[in-house]
């Protein structure tokens, strides 16, 4: 038996747990929201989804922080109502308006007893899953950010649709924080087996030469749907989804997630998108890719910007 709590029933929440009813991932799906009408109101609507869906059956409700003392999972997906972009689409700007609701919410989740996996995808998400890991006082592998993995889909689609075949069959990572300094480790790219830079020799007029665009693009992305439609929510919910299925199938599956280096890269005491191995216990391990020197130097840089945001929030702790 599988128990996944969510805090947060907004766009990104919802979206996440009809996933995972549709998806037949999890048994038991506990909703938190300070709107308590929209939190029951969303588990019976998701219920009466099941008997239309080949799913086993759900026990979903509407919760309290106590109930997550039982919970494999517990997954942030709240933001603070003031955390708004106000005209600078820059993640980090939600930082100071979130931090102190992030610390009250996992005050609230751990004095239930939870001692599970915490998956964060509120933002800034680097930064917010230090504050977490920091509150939370659990081991830094328990504590997951979605990091660049919604960036990594975006720009393995990108790939896959200049050359018209299946993403799923495009290999590589974004890498860095989930905001302005991420950056496509391109010197990993693979199209099926055949390294992207291999097959650039042979079509070196291809639109996928030009690095810069592709990486601009992933960054623009996510800010276009979410001016388009107020919110960004299928990727990030699939992001969710697939760390989910991870832990509780013990995938051991590698994946670019926001997690705690500890010297790899040169990068110590940061939250970051990284390469890891996901298991049931979390982050199993980081596994370090082979960079190019721009590649590294744009590593630096990223973790730097996200030390410095930490450390201007870390005495509200």
């Amino acid at each position: 038996m599988s128990k996944v709590a969510i805090v947060g029933a907004g766009a990104v929440g919802m979206t996440y747990a009809n996933t995972l009813v549709a998806g037949d991932f999890v048994d038991e799906i506990a909703i938190i929201d300070l709107n308590k009408e929209k939190t029951q109101a969303n588990a019976w609507d998701l219920l009466h989804a099941v008997p239309y869906l080949s799913t086993s059956t759900k026990k979903i409700t509407s919760a309290d922080y106590a109930d997550c003392h039982d919970a494999d999972i517990v997954v942030i997906t709240a933001n603070a109502r003031a955390a708004t972009f106000d005209g600078d689409l820059d993640r980090l700007k939600l930082l100071e308006a979130n931090v102190s609701m992030i610390k009250s919410i996992t005050q609230s989740v751990m004095a239930s007893g939870f001692n599970g996996i915490f998956l964060v995808a509120s933002n800034p998400v680097d930064v917010i899953s230090q504050v977490i890991a920091e509150v939370s006082g659990l081991p830094n592998n328990q504590i997951i950010g979605t990091g660049t993995l919604l960036e990594t889909a975006r720009l393995r689609d990108m790939i896959a649709e200049e050359l018209d075949v299946d993403p799923k069959n495009i290999h590589g990572y974004v890498l860095g924080e989930h905001g302005s300094s991420s950056f496509a480790a391109w010197s990993n790219m693979m199209i099926g087996s055949l390294p992207l830079t291999t097959w650039l020799k042979k079509h070196p007029q291809s639109k996928l030469a030009d690095f810069d665009y592709f990486d601009n693009r992933v960054r623009d992305i996510g800010f276009e749907i979410f001016t388009g439609k107020g919110n960004t929510s299928y990727g990030i919910a699939s992001v969710l989804a697939r760390l989910t299925i991870a832990i509780t199938r013990n995938e051991k599956a590698i994946l670019p997630v926001s997690t705690y280096l500890e010297g790899q890269y040169g990068i110590t005491d940061t939250y970051i998108g990284t390469v890891a191995v996901i298991d049931h216990t979390g982050v199993r391990e980081v596994f370090e890719l082979d960079l190019n020197a721009l590649e590294q130097e744009s590593y630096l840089k990223s973790a730097e910007i996200l030390k410095e945001n930490f450390e201007s929030i870390k005495d509200k702790l």
